[in-house]
């Protein structure tokens, strides 16, 4: 009996012992949860949390990151959606050299848009042969005379007199002008704007004269378009 009792004891300590194999515990794997909804395997692995409470970024985004989403997007009603995001990161960044990645037709408007960003008119240097044209935009967005004087070509520069003439109500603008036709419709606008004859008087065409002398007091004659000549960029 006593060894038939000392078999049982031991195979029921083996059969215990395989139980307690099978039902143990595995492993558990501890996971946290970041501020900012990460999931790493060590608390140390977060983001610091700056005083503000923002969280640093442990790899801070580069230009070449942010280009890099603006590659291959599509057009939209004509337009590059692709150029449109370059000359967002030209702006926020102020970098005029990004003005190079887009197309033409958006050249002068990114430069420009940079030369408004950062008030400076010297950007459109930059912009090559379609200088005249950034300079023409940013003094007429800014209301800045002095963008005008930096226009090379001479109708372009009148031009650019006589838009912000009008806009400014500044006759003396209208001295500026070395064109005789644009200086005309310049003080014919001048005239109709500040209801004041007294600038038809120095409009030299006879004709264009006596409409401003018989219209100036009541704006824009009726069946008649100022005389302006719009000049084209080349």
């Amino acid at each position: 009996m006593n060894a038939k009792y000392a078999l049982l004891v031991v195979g029921l300590v083996v059969l215990l012992l395989g139980c307690t194999q099978q039902l143990s515990t595995p492993s558990e794997i501890t996971k946290y949860v970041c501020a900012d909804g990460s999931v790493v395997s060590s608390s140390s692995s977060c983001p610091t949390v700056q005083s503000g409470g923002s969280i640093a970024q442990s790899q801070p985004i580069t230009l070449e990151t942010e280009l890099a989403v603006c590659s291959d997007m599509p057009e939209f009603q004509s337009a590059s959606l692709e150029d449109v995001c370059i000359m967002g990161l030209a702006g926020k960044h102020e970098n005029s050299s990004l003005c190079k990645k887009v197309g033409s037709n958006q050249r002068t408007n990114c430069y420009a848009l940079i030369a408004e960003i950062s008030n400076d008119a010297e950007v459109c240097s930059n912009a090559g042969t379609q200088k005249d044209q950034c300079y023409d935009q940013y003094a007429r967005n800014t209301k800045d005379v002095s963008a005008c004087d930096k226009i090379s070509d001479i109708n372009n520069r009148d031009s650019c007199y006589n838009g912000l003439a009008g806009t400014l109500a500044d006759p003396a603008l209208c001295n500026k002008i070395r064109s005789i036709s644009q200086k005309d419709s310049c003080y014919w606008n001048i005239a109709s704007r500040l209801g004041d004859s007294s600038y038809c008087n120095m409009i030299t065409n006879s004709n264009q004269m006596q409409n401003c002398l018989s219209n100036s007091g009541s704006g824009q004659p009726s069946g008649q378009s100022t005389p302006v000549r719009q000049e084209s960029y080349k």
